[in-house]
């Protein structure tokens, strides 16, 4: 047990305030273990290796557990035996009467010999509910948690670090890059010049500072970040790729290839650079080093989600729609396997995107194409579904039951590969619609008739059919992206032929993204917002019997841009903002009604929402919008 001295150490070291416990340390003398063991953790989270040295290696120790543990901080200090120092720090750890410490102590061994799962696992087992005085602990556990991609449990102990000790670089840190994923960028900005004020130009602040600056637009600031670290003799990879995407950003396509590449000769090659670098060479045709690039990176290329699905892109652009079907059906299996539909999942998961899962097995089932995955998964929503649950209501269940819905929701239980040939588009004149667009104002025009009739019942029932409904938003509905399955033959074929046919509106813009969303017939659609494309391709597809107010149930577009210097999050997340802009620039609203495959094509930053929608019930009357993005016009990165 403590002493009341250094108890006060302690608190002292918790709340940041090293040069009080340190001074407290040395005019203190060490009569106990625990003491002892205090006095080589104060060191070391103060930073004074050489005290936690001395304290470890003079006193002696009657428990072995605190000598274990200060014997494994020395190894580590020293670089000696990695292996060795981790089992110290293990058999620390799990001793009779070992504290928190010296559980830290062994988690940080673990993540210093790159064993973050097994950490994660020790944690799961050991430290779910860790003391809300142990600030050492916390801010380990908080590090776990960034490493494994658990964002919400990252910035939970970020909070609880820095209520104790507001000046936490390595939580600050921390709680900006969970800030950062959360996509509340200036908060995350905010905690990065907090840090860099309490470590100036330390590298994992300037990192996250550079992150901010580029997600913002900003990057004359990503430059001067840049700027303040770029003497250091060692500088992390990561902040060349930063230094590469400002570049990029900027038109300094040279300085953002040279950035790039400093940033992947070292021995951890950031995906940054590689993306980077992948999305220059795409953009300006540059197929020699393309090819280069996948020689010397193809492993980390077709590992990447974001990448493969930039090469299906690609591959579509130049119309070989075989080879960008393939890429894509490559995306979509890293998606499975990295299992990002179960990591995003909502949780607790609200009715609407349980029901819609339910009543779309149910389909599957009554059609004979559910397969086993499928069975299990109906089975365990069953226990849930009720017609007449409230979309309000919201499932956590806890221990098995909670793992067998989050299985069932996040699985992909029917993905069929579904062939497709023939005309995609219906009989329209083109020229025409053209010539009618550039002349409208604002730039809008609708197409009846949009797909052949072929081509609407081939993606009406794949989009009934498949299980890649994985993404749900508040306004209940659900949705699909090219990676993430939405990439049916018939839709690239839809896709190319629309290109074909207005080339003067679509002209050489690629096709940037591709999304559908199905809606929750209680509920209401997609609220105000803008895109970063060029030219926006709106498709409706459900059948005009599904629809019980044909006056409304399509979209809403208003005659005004969303100006030139907005940021992403701005036009398309700040609700508030954008309808104020809207009612002091006295924009007009033109409704277009729901129709069964009409087609709404409009200047994409354009403001717009779903209108209205009054569908009547049951599964296949639920309304779906097919969305394609060609070109770009907006900063988002």
């Amino acid at each position: 047990m403590l002493s009341q001295t250094f108890t006060q150490v302690k608190k002292f070291r918790s709340a940041g305030n090293y040069a009080a416990a340190l001074n407290l340390i040395a005019a203190s003398e060490l009569r106990s273990d625990e003491d002892a063991f205090e006095a080589v953790i104060c060191s070391f989270t103060a930073g004074d290796f050489e005290n936690v040295l001395k304290h470890g290696g003079t006193y002696r120790w009657r428990q072995s557990w605190p000598l274990k543990a200060s014997q494994a901080l020395a190894g580590m200090i020293l670089r000696k035996d990695p292996a060795a120092a981790l089992a110290l720090a293990k058999a620390a750890a799990g001793e009779p009467g070992a504290n928190w410490d010296a559980v830290a102590v062994y988690l940080i061994l673990l993540q210093a010999n790159g064993l973050i799962d097994d950490a994660a696992a020790y944690v799961r087992k050991h430290a779910q509910n860790p003391p809300p005085d142990e600030i050492l602990l916390l801010t380990v556990l908080g590090e776990i948690a960034v490493a494994t991609n658990d964002w919400m449990r990252a910035y939970t102990l970020a909070m609880s670090v820095l209520a104790v000790d507001p000046n936490n670089y390595r939580a600050l840190v921390f709680s900006s890059m969970a800030n950062y994923e959360f996509g509340n960028i200036h908060e995350s900005l905010g905690n990065a010049m907090r840090a860099n004020r309490v470590n100036p130009n330390g590298q994992p602040a300037t990192l996250q500072l550079m992150r901010c600056y580029n997600k913002l637009g900003d990057f004359y600031s990503t430059l001067s970040a840049f700027r303040n670290v770029s003497s250091e003799k060692s500088i992390l990879p990561e902040i060349h790729a930063q230094h590469g995407v400002a570049y990029a950003r900027l038109g300094a396509i040279g300085k953002a290839i040279e950035a790039y590449n400093t940033a992947l000769d070292s021995t951890h090659k950031p995906i940054t650079a590689i993306k980077g670098l992948l999305k220059i060479y795409i953009n300006t045709g540059a197929e020699q080093e393309l090819k280069d690039l996948l020689a010397r990176h193809g492993g980390d290329v077709h590992g990447d989600i974001e990448s493969v699905n930039s090469l299906a892109l690609y591959r579509l652009l130049q119309r070989d729609l075989e080879d960008s079907y393939r890429l894509f059906r490559q995306a979509f299996e890293l998606t499975r396997d990295h299992e990002v539909a179960l990591t995003s999942l909502q949780w607790p998961v609200p009715e609407p995107r349980l029901r819609h899962d339910y009543e779309q097995l149910t389909l599957l089932k009554q059609g004979g194409k559910l397969s086993e995955s499928g069975a299990r998964a109906l089975d365990v929503l069953t226990q849930y579904h009720d017609p007449t649950n409230d979309v309000r209501r919201s499932f956590a269940p806890t221990g098995a039951a909670g793992e067998a819905l989050r299985g069932a929701l996040a699985g992909f239980h029917h993905c069929p590969d579904s062939p497709f040939s023939g005309r995609a588009l219906g009989e329209n004149d083109y020229t025409a619609i053209e010539s009618s667009f550039f002349s409208a104002h604002p730039k809008l025009v609708v197409i009846d008739n949009f797909l052949s009739p072929s081509a609407l019942a081939n993606l009406r029932e794949f989009c009934e059919e498949a299980t890649i409904w994985k993404s749900y938003f508040d306004n209940g509905y659900v949705g699909t992206t090219l990676p993430g399955g939405f990439s049916a033959r018939v839709l690239l074929a839809i896709a190319d032929e629309l290109k074909q046919a207005m080339p003067k509106v679509i002209g050489d813009a690629p096709l940037t993204q591709a999304w559908a969303f199905k809606y929750d017939q209680r509920m209401q659609g997609i609220n105000m917002h803008a895109d970063f494309a060029n030219v926006n391709v709106n498709f409706w597809i459900t059948p005009d019997d599904g629809c019980e107010d044909k006056t409304t149930g399509g979209m809403v577009v208003y005659d005004v841009p969303a100006p030139a210097n907005w940021t992403f999050e701005d036009y398309n997340g700040n609700s508030g903002k954008m309808q104020a802009f809207i009612e002091e620039n006295n924009a007009r609203p033109l409704r277009v009604p729901y129709h069964e495959n009409r087609c709404v094509l409009f200047d994409s930053t354009l403001f717009h929402t779903t209108d209205e929608i009054h569908f009547k019930s049951g599964y296949c009357n639920r309304r779906v919008n097919v969305t394609f993005l060609f070109g770009k016009s907006r900063h988002t990165d």
